[in-house]
């Protein structure tokens, strides 16, 4: 009886255990690894003077980073000064090496605006625009301003067409795809009213792309693709394009409509996007389950 009721209590204890219901998934965590040139303390000291800001840093040391007209400072979702930070503050700091003195700041910031700065200048995010100009977009996110660079080749989408700047208006809903330029400020790489079309052009900007071929012309070296974000893009291929499967080249008749593939672009003379190497996905086929052959039939035990 003993042993039954430990069997049963095993049974029962994986269903107890789990904490989420049948068939329920969990998203995985979207948090990032701190980059090695960020640092988090509490502030020991300010010197607006000399332009320095000294953190006793989590592992114990006390350092000393110079601070610099490019230095952007934080503190409660706004664009703050030196003397505004106090000792005792909690802050994260973005820092460039020096080998001349103190390393300089390229950001400074309260933890709670630091959090929110990482994941403006990391994350596709949901705003309203605020103004557009040249060289730039002023968004308000969370009841917060912050300010994206706009270049020329920032992409702009709506209704699901190509756009321009002035598409645009104040108060305009908008996804803005972003990317932390080396000396600190924040780009606009991609601008749509809608987080699918957002996704594509995020898409777009990139040098490797995965999807399925749709339609295939090797007499034209084109082909059509359907892109993992639902994108349809016509893309021709070099001269010199490289068709890969299974670790080997393959010519070009390999590639077919229905092939799952990843391609790797670079730009030709005009500035369009080309590729210059195809990678042919081999299909997963499930195995044939394995045949045995029959058991003989058993002979009747004589009663």
């Amino acid at each position: 009886m003993r042993k039954l009721t430990l069997l049963c209590f095993g049974l029962i204890l994986p269903v107890i255990q789990s904490p989420h219901p049948a068939g329920a998934q969990t998203s995985p965590s979207r948090s990032r690894k701190p980059a090695a040139n960020v640092q988090s303390g509490t502030i020991t000291a300010v010197d607006v003077d000399e332009a320095t800001v000294t953190i006793k840093t989590k592992a114990g040391p006390n350092v000393t980073y110079r601070l610099t007209e490019k230095t952007q400072m934080w503190r409660g979702k706004k664009p703050a000064e030196a003397h505004s930070f106090t000792p005792g503050d909690g802050v994260v700091v973005r820092f460039r090496k020096s080998s001349v003195g103190p390393a300089t700041l390229y950001d400074l910031a309260d933890t709670a605006s630091w959090a929110w700065v990482d994941r403006l200048r990391h994350e596709t995010t949901s705003v309203l625009v605020k103004s557009i100009d040249e060289d730039s977009l002023a968004v308000t996110e969370s009841g917060s301003e912050f300010t994206y660079r706009v270049t020329d080749k920032t992409q702009w989408s709506k209704a699901g067409k190509p756009a321009v700047p002035s598409d645009f208006k104040a108060g305009d809903k908008a996804y803005v795809v972003p990317r932390l330029l080396p000396g600190g400020s924040t780009m606009a790489t991609a601008v749509s009213d809608a987080a699918k079309e957002a996704m594509k052009l995020k898409e777009r900007a990139r040098f490797t792309v995965s999807g399925t071929i749709r339609v295939m012309n090797a007499d034209k070296r084109t082909l059509s693709l359907r892109s993992s974000t639902g994108d349809d893009r016509q893309l021709s291929l070099t001269e010199d394009c490289v068709i890969r499967l299974s670790g080997k080249d393959v010519p070009i008749a390999s590639l077919r409509p229905g092939q799952s593939v990843t391609l790797h672009l670079t730009r030709d003379e005009t500035g369009e996007q080309v590729v210059k190497q195809v990678t042919i996905k081999k299909s997963l086929s499930r195995k044939p389950a394995p045949k045995f052959p029959p058991k003989p039939p058993q002979a009747s035990r004589p009663q």
